[in-house]
């Protein structure tokens, strides 16, 4: 069966108010990747490696319901990360470290290591002095709607 878009629509609207996974914004992190990487459905956390310089730290969304939308170009669904205070950015603020390659993201669970999503820059960053920064634009979980009617 091919679910009907109102039971597609559901699914992020449940999964952008879940506590346990996406609501939870205070075990929810989003860090930078230093190492390449593929992005997959299948990715695992242990395999990725976690930004290292100086004034690194993931960031946590605000926390409460992750707001949720249909892109009206697709009809893919999406829910955004909501921005921390001071939006998804971070500076370096030594020079411990560098030069450091940024390849990409990814959001997972803090206490679990478990791994939600990845996404790679458009082109990797290198860092190679103190005041540097990488700042992202709303992180956006997609959820195609390929095979929906």
């Amino acid at each position: 069966m091919i679910p009907s878009t109102a039971l597609f629509e559901r699914g992020p609207v449940l999964l952008g108010a879940d506590t346990t996974t996406l609501a939870l914004a205070a075990n929810l992190k989003l860090g930078l990747i230093m190492a390449p990487f593929t992005p997959s459905p299948g990715l695992l956390f242990a395999s990725l490696t976690l930004a290292t310089f100086d004034g690194y730290t993931p960031l946590v969304p605000t926390p409460g319901t992750q707001p949720e939308s249909l892109d009206p170009s697709n009809g893919d669904a999406i829910i955004d990360l909501a921005d921390p205070v001071g939006g998804w950015r971070w500076e370096t603020t030594g020079v411990t470290n560098l030069p450091q390659t940024i390849y990409g993201f990814l959001l997972y669970n803090s206490s679990t290591s478990l791994l939600y999503a990845s996404e790679l820059l458009p082109d990797p960053i290198t860092l190679t002095a103190i005041n540097q920064a990488i700042v992202l634009n709303r992180p956006t979980l997609r959820f195609a709607a390929s095979g929906v009617s």
